[in-house]
């Protein structure tokens, strides 16, 4: 039974960055191969970056993954290396991996089953391989078979490949064949994105993937905020005897991340046509096994709350560095949504700081011009994250505090400015213009627009002299129902909330301020803001405005948003369960009221969700249209659908 070390790798690439992605890949192929690895599983489409939309149409796309898979094999010496890429065969295309050993390209394992739900639309561009066929495809004039195959490398190990999906499909997924077979050890290159929980379903496939064909399984995922909206962990798992031997650490801040470990293989004695074989040297090892151990964060008690800081930290430090941008603004407004944005704007730095160094925040960020002037993270925090409080009549005493407070705690450039000049300027040029004086009795919706989109050209032009992003405020509560100004707090170049409901953000802050991330994140700043009843701050203050009762409770909010969209009950169905889950707080005509006011607003509103910042995806569900849900911009609702 050889004994042989194996590796999977992570890397944090960018769409259609060809020399960067190849640069990343090679510099885990390198590092491989310093500690003797024999097999190194990388993830898929790694080379031309999984979130390459419609330019997976192009030709080109494939014409560049290609040279680069050439430029690569010479690098491969004394190692077998399993590399993601597009390949077009007999007109279609497909999503594969190239297994390249020892200088020699082997294979091209196709993606038996594609990913085409929620965030992924992957039969817009691919086709699935059919299970068992094996063929040859022609390149530069090379025969290289291309199929269901399984790769011997030497010594008898044989090597079997599932793609992402292909291992989510139960009875159907290829290692039940790869294992009736006989395989040593099965790659699996995957791209699979954040959301809450989902990286223990992966370990668990792992972990039944392994003892499927009682041998080794590889798997490695990206990293990172590949093409904006998606945040992948990063975790890469070697599974073995029904335990997980090695692990990486999820949501790093680095480029790529290697793990590796000494394990014994099955060899196996075949001369079946499915068998890719070579003439390679592996080289066994007498090593014991090496571990790499998950952070102790994975632990948590707090483990979601953890997830998400983590999550949307390095989701803004990627979409950060990979527009080119020099900072961030915030229009603070001293509520939960603001501040939650800008405090995670904090702990990206500090969690990015914690595993990188101070000069590797700055090597990462060396494309801005003023990098090299900041002295320490205080110093980076006041010229990278700008926020801006503007207060009208409206405005009260504890939200301007609250603004003020939380940007001293986390150092940002500050600014407090009165906007009520402007917005009387509006209304007057209006009331003018209609010949009639603008009312909080008839134009109430009117009166609370102007102030919130008001706002926005102030914080455009702050973003614009610093050449940052300008983080819109919005959440997914909002968004369900429309409670959100289209061109005031949707304005930004980016949503980081947008994937996240009201409630876990309030609970959320609560825990920032109370606990914090086990690297020491304890946001003291928060401590003002917790203490806010949500409120919008556009009626008159006497009017003691508060967002439950413009809406109704969030919770029940989320839970008909929840019931609706992704459990996808009739409007009946959600209505009826509504009243079972929350009678005890509310008289049952209350709740009907509600059911009807969520459907109402849902259908009215789509137009708005149609047009919000890309958002983050961290949930296991997603009201953004353009990558999870979409609803037609006009149609006759839904509140129909309810009992009278």
């Amino acid at each position: 039974m050889p004994r042989i070390i194996v590796g999977s790798g992570v890397v944090n690439q960018i769409p259609l960055d060809w020399e960067g992605n190849f640069v990343r890949i090679l510099d885990v192929i390198q590092e491989a191969q310093q500690f003797h690895v024999s097999i190194l599983c990388l993830p898929e489409l790694c080379l031309t970056g999984y979130g390459c939309e419609d330019q997976f149409y192009s030709s080109f796309t494939e014409e560049k993954a290609w040279s680069y898979v050439v430029k690569l094999i010479p690098h491969t010496a004394d190692i077998t290396v399993f590399v993601g890429l597009p390949i077009r065969y007999s007109g279609k295309l497909y999503n594969v991996s190239a297994c390249i050993s020892d200088k020699k390209l082997l294979a091209f394992i196709p993606k038996q089953h594609l990913a085409n739900d929620g965030v992924h639309y992957e039969a817009r561009w691919f086709s699935p391989w059919p299970t068992a066929q094996r063929s040859y495809i022609v390149k530069d004039g090379l025969e290289i078979p291309m199929g269901d195959y399984r790769i011997d490398i030497g010594k008898g190990i044989l090597v079997g490949v599932e793609i992402c999906q292909d291992a989510w499909e139960g009875e159907n997924r290829p290692a039940i064949s790869l294992g009736q077979r006989g395989v040593s050890l099965i790659c699996n290159p995957t791209a699979s994105h954040f959301a809450f929980g989902k990286s223990q379903i992966r370990k668990k496939l792992v972990l039944e993937g392994a003892e499927i064909i009682h041998g080794v399984y590889l798997f490695a995922n990206l990293l990172g905020n590949e093409s904006g909206r998606v945040i992948f962990d990063g975790d890469a798992y070697i599974a073995h005897n029904g335990r997980i031997m090695a692990e990486s650490s999820r949501f790093s801040f680095n480029n790529s991340n290697l793990i590796y470990s000494a394990v014994d293989l099955q060899a196996f004695s075949t001369q079946e046509d499915d068998v890719i074989r070579t003439n390679n040297k592996v080289l066994e090892t007498d090593q014991q096994t090496i571990e790499h151990l998950c952070k102790p964060w994975e632990g948590s008690k707090y483990i979601k709350e953890e997830e998400f800081a983590r999550a949307i930290a390095l989701g803004l430090f990627d979409y950060l560095r990979k527009s080119k941008s020099f900072g961030y603004v915030v229009s603070l407004s001293g509520g939960a949504d603001s501040s939650a944005i800008s405090s995670l704007c904090f702990m990206a730095m500090h969690l990015a700081e914690k595993e990188l160094g101070f000069q590797g925040i700055k090597q990462k960020l060396a494309y801005i011009p003023w990098m090299n002037s900041v002295s320490d993270l205080r110093d980076l925090m006041s010229k990278l994250l700008t926020t801006i409080y503007q207060g009208t009549v409206n405005s009260s005493f504890d939200t301007r505090q609250s603004a003020k407070e939380l940007a001293e705690f986390i150092g940002s450039t500050h600014f407090e400015i009165d906007i009520d000049t402007l917005v009387r300027g509006y209304r007057s040029l209006i009331e003018g213009a209609i010949d009639r004086t603008l009312s909080w009795e008839t134009d109430d919706i009117t009166l609370q627009n102007v102030q919130s989109r008001v706002r926005s050209p102030s914080a455009w032009m702050v973003a614009n002299i610093n050449n940052a992003l300008l983080l819109a405020t919005s959440n997914r509560s909002e968004a369900s129902v429309g409670y959100a100004t289209m061109d005031g707090d949707t304005s930004g170049s980016i949503s980081p909330i947008a994937g996240i409901d009201k409630t876990f953000l309030r609970h959320w802050l609560i825990w920032a301020e109370m606990y914090g991330t086990i690297d020491g994140n304890k946001m003291a700043g928060l401590h003002r803001v917790n203490s806010l009843e949500p409120s919008a701050e556009l009626r008159p203050l006497g009017s003691h405005q508060v967002d439950e009762e413009d809406l109704m409770p969030y919770p029940i909010l989320n839970d008909l948003e929840r019931l609706a969209f992704y459990d996808r009950k009739s409007p009946a169905a959600c209505q009826e369960i509504i009243i079972k889950m929350h009678q005890s707080k509310f008289p049952e005509e209350r709740l009907i009221e509600f059911t009807h006011r969520f459907y109402r607003l849902w259908a009215r509103n789509q137009w708005k969700r149609e047009r919000y910042a890309p958002g983050f995806h961290v949930d296991d569900y997603s009201l953004d249209p353009k990558s999870w849900l979409r609803f037609p911009i006009l149609s006759a609702g839904l509140e129909k659908d309810l009992p009278a």
